[in-house]
């Protein structure tokens, strides 16, 4: 991830490493917030942020990238077009509030903060985010936003009451089965992908095992159908590291024996699949349908920060149960 950032300090997911003479397979969309953000988020995971750590220059500069391409009201998009807008700009406001959480840096408290105050202003009336602002919602979508929200509470950011109130409408309006499983639109069937989405964003909203037997059944739903495989579903409409993310995550923070199978399966999977060789030496990418979009650059910091779930929220987790 070091190797292919750019002398601005920028990611693309389209065109990253091409000015070193990079060869690298697996180039996704035109989004370069979408990479700039992504790229940072492992980095943060391990510690490593624009003050301390061998690659603080590198965070800095990604860092300093996201600040200087905001607008006033705290768009982060950048110029992402199509349906990468909303998922570009949830991505770099979870950058910026995370780094913000880490080191309390005065620099990043205005930009981290806009970020969210343009978030609540596109939340749609009934709820959720889509790819633009004041769109009805769906879920995946929706996901990136509210975990830019929990990342700002943990760093003591304003983040409206309604907001979040809103936010469990809208899971309601995709729910099924009393909340145990969830689909990408109100129309549509519960998916494996959106029913991990859909919990954790629960968890995010205050929901636990003791007080929400649905939340047991849904995870139990998901490790029994869909656990970890090293087979790639080409075939199926569903990104597995989108899915593996948001699950693994999910597993984590619900914990018991679920997460200790899905553990000792996930991480193998993803340290197996590594590729250790050649050009694309330590990155990741899996083939299928929805592959081409987010590319090698976006499945390597997906796979890291999957492989960073161990200490990656904790500190956000253990500061929101000490309020």
């Amino acid at each position: 991830l070091s190797m292919h950032q750019e002398s601005d300090g920028h990611r693309s997911l389209h065109r990253f490493g091409r000015h070193k003479g990079c060869n690298c397979s697996g180039r996704g969309i035109p989004c370069d917030a979408a990479g700039t953000s992504l790229a940072v988020f492992p980095f943060l995971g391990a510690g490593q942020t624009h003050l301390v750590g061998k690659y603080r220059d590198t965070v800095a500069r990604g860092l300093r990238w996201l600040v200087e391409n905001h607008k006033a009201d705290g768009d982060l998009r950048a110029g992402a077009s199509g349906n990468s807008g909303m998922y570009a700009h949830g991505q770099a406001a979870i950058v910026l509030c995370e780094a913000y959480a880490m080191t309390g840096d005065e620099q990043l408290r205005i930009p981290a903060q806009k970020a969210i105050d343009f978030i609540v202003k596109a939340q749609h009336a009934a709820g959720g985010w889509r790819y633009f602002p004041g769109d009805p919602g769906d879920t995946s979508v929706f996901t990136w936003q509210l975990m830019a929200l929990q990342t700002a509470r943990a760093g003591k950011l304003d983040v409206p009451e309604k907001t979040l109130q809103l936010a469990g409408q809208f899971l309601d309006s995709v729910g099924h089965q009393d909340g145990a499983r969830y689909s990408y639109l109100p129309t549509r069937q519960p998916t494996h992908s959106m029913t991990a989405a859909g919990l954790l964003c629960r968890v995010y909203l205050g929901w636990n095992k003791e007080d929400n037997p649905q939340l047991v059944e849904g995870v139990d739903w998901l490790a029994t159908e869909r656990p970890p495989s090293p087979r790639n579903p080409s075939n199926s409409r569903t990104f597995t590291l989108y899915y593996w993310y948001h699950a693994t995550q999910l597993m984590h923070h619900v914990g018991g024996p679920q997460w200790e199978r899905w553990n000792l399966k996930m991480r193998h999977v993803l340290v197996d699949s590594q590729v250790t060789s050649g050009e694309d030496a330590g990155s990741w990418y899996f083939s299928g349908p929805w592959a081409r979009l987010g590319g090698r650059l976006y499945m390597t910091a997906i796979a890291i920060c999957t492989l960073e779930v161990y200490y990656r929220h904790a500190p956000m987790f253990r500061q929101m149960k000490l309020d």
